[in-house]
């Protein structure tokens, strides 16, 4: 039983997104909910169905079928209740092209055009970001309320409550792929909200773990669906993409065997994935392709994924192009003006054997871009303070910084560089 439930919630991940997609397609916006108890209740037909006789050969198409014939009952059950997607109304309340039509909504190019629907929906740009997280954890990943509860450190009423804000908010907006005029933006918004999804597995927000794996593929998957729609994926979608594998391609490397972070420079790379390295590589170069060389006309995502690039393809740290780094932040900051790709910047000039010129650049963050109660620029300054073997300053300003704030595994490898550089001074 244990071994069938796990079963269970593995295709649940895998298939709900896409049947949640075309039943909310057929089922339209204001029945989102219907279209959610549809989706369960396939499942749970499944859980039965397969106690007593087995999984089927191919349960996916096996769940299909099961939720185009719930999704049927459910039609019929409430054509007087519900008014369904305008468009697909009149086919669905004659019983001559309701199942026909339901078939037709249900086949591979449709659901393809449908899930691309729920990424644009879900990432809908009036979305506030600590909402729509949930949202597409929910909707599009198949997450339960308990495991969006866990990963987010949220208590789970109030994860069920941001639902129930967000569903009523979404019924508002079209289920429909922007149009050519304003693709580009909403696909800024889509990226922006992926990015998050999967930056929150890389630096899990729960301090007893460094990385959530399930966030990470589950914001590669999404990336994907948008990559093999050429009509839709642009440069950044591309360098998006990119970044994700130089991130993922490092994942092995990135703890110890008790889940501790393992800085960079201490990393394996022999633990280093090659073929997530080259597939970097490739999507990199298909998003700066005929890109001028002076970089001005590169997004957010294609100068992270060439900054990643840089780390990914250096043999060793101490071989790493600062310079090529540093240029890829300067035209980051350009199109960003992060104050942490400003702070990340300062550590590239200090690699470069300038620490003075680097703890300049940190000052003058703290002074003008509202960082002044941030723990970050003071562990900055107590690691450049260390590589350049001021001891005193070193610890005095990392100090600081756990006063300031970090988790406590940041506060740990801090004092574990900062002891370690000065070692080598």
């Amino acid at each position: 039983m244990p071994e069938l439930l796990d079963r269970i919630d593995q295709l649940y991940r895998a298939e709900s997104a896409k049947v949640l997609a075309a039943l909310t397609r057929i089922f339209g916006v204001e029945n989102i909910e219907l279209a959610e108890d549809t989706v369960q209740e396939a499942f749970s037909k499944a859980l039965k169905h397969w106690k007593e006789h087995g999984e089927p050969k191919n349960p996916g198409g096996w769940l299909m079928q099961t939720a185009k014939n719930h999704a049927i009952d459910v039609i019929r059950a409430n054509k007087n209740k519900h008014r369904f997607a305008d468009d697909l109304t009149h086919f669905l309340e004659s019983e001559w092209t309701l199942a026909r039509t339901v078939e037709r909504e249900f086949s591979e190019e449709a659901i393809k055009d449908d899930t691309l629907r729920m990424i644009f929906w879900c990432c809908h740009p009036n979305m506030k970001p600590e909402n729509q997280l949930p949202v597409i954890l929910k909707l599009l990943c198949g997450f339960s309320l308990n495991a969006i509860s866990r990963a987010l450190l949220v208590p789970e009423e109030t994860i069920k409550k941001r639902l129930h804000r967000t569903r009523n908010q979404l019924k508002l907006y079209a289920f429909n792929q922007p149009s050519p005029e304003h693709i580009e933006q909403a696909l800024d918004t889509v990226h922006v909200s992926l990015y998050l999804l999967f930056n929150e597995g890389v630096y899990c927000s729960d301090g007893k773990k460094a990385i959530d794996i399930d966030f990470c593929r589950e914001a590669m998957a999404l990336v994907g669906v948008l990559v093999e729609t050429p009509h839709i994926a642009n440069r950044e979608t591309l360098a998006l993409y990119a970044l994700m594998h130089f991130h993922m391609a490092r994942l092995e490397a990135r703890t110890d065997a008790d889940g501790n972070p393992i800085p960079l420079d201490l990393q394996d790379r022999g633990l280093w994935d090659p073929n997530r390295v080259g597939m970097g590589q490739q999507y990199v170069a298909l998003a700066t392709l005929n890109m001028h060389e002076t970089l001005s006309d590169t997004g957010r995502f294609c100068c992270e994924a060439l900054i990643a690039q840089e780390h990914c393809i250096a043999k060793t740290f101490e071989l790493t192009n600062w310079q090529k780094v540093e240029a890829y932040y300067s035209r980051l900051i350009d199109v960003s003006a992060s104050p942490i790709a400003k702070l990340n910047q300062a550590i590239a000039i200090a690699y470069q054997g300038d620490e003075q010129r680097a703890l300049q650049r940190v000052a003058a963050i703290q002074a003008k871009h509202g960082m002044e109660h941030s723990h970050l620029p003071f562990a900055i300054l107590a690691h450049i303070h260390a590589k350049s073997g001021n001891s005193a300053e070193a610890y005095q300003f990392a100090e600081e910084a756990k006063r300031r704030g970090g988790t406590q595994q940041e506060q740990q490898l801090m004092l574990a560089q900062i002891e370690r550089l000065l070692v080598r001074e």
